[in-house]
């Protein structure tokens, strides 16, 4: 079974969280028979793994993580690099694969290009 896995970086603020929430609860809601979670880097749970286990628990065997990052960076290549390679070894059975950072997609850069022109 297919996953998705929102991966953020985490804040010390707790609202913070709340669009990132919401992303989730939209999917959710969009796409109910489709398992998602939600993981942070650092300061916020769940966490990379707890988050994956929570998912292959749920029955996925293959997971799409989705970086809610406006580009690669550190965190995107080394610190998600590192967590993926920890998984796989863990998890053998469990496909694991990364689409690019959100901001990096053409059409989202659009919808945000959108949006800051009605700001004007």
């Amino acid at each position: 079974m297919n996953a998705i896995l929102f991966f953020c970086h985490g804040s010390r603020d707790p609202q913070w969280r709340v669009p990132f929430e919401q992303i989730l609860a939209d999917f959710r809601s969009m796409h109910v028979t489709k398992l998602a979670e939600l993981a942070f880097l650092e300061f916020m749970t769940p966490e990379f793994d707890p988050a994956v286990e929570s998912l292959i628990t749920q029955g996925a065997t293959s997971i799409r993580v989705i970086p809610l990052f406006l580009a690669q960076g550190a965190h995107t290549r080394r610190d998600l690099g590192d967590l993926l390679e920890a998984a796989s070894l863990t998890h053998p059975n469990v496909r694991f694969s990364v689409a690019p950072a959100i901001g990096e997609i053409d059409s989202i850069r659009s919808a945000i290009s959108s949006w800051v022109a009605g700001q004007v």
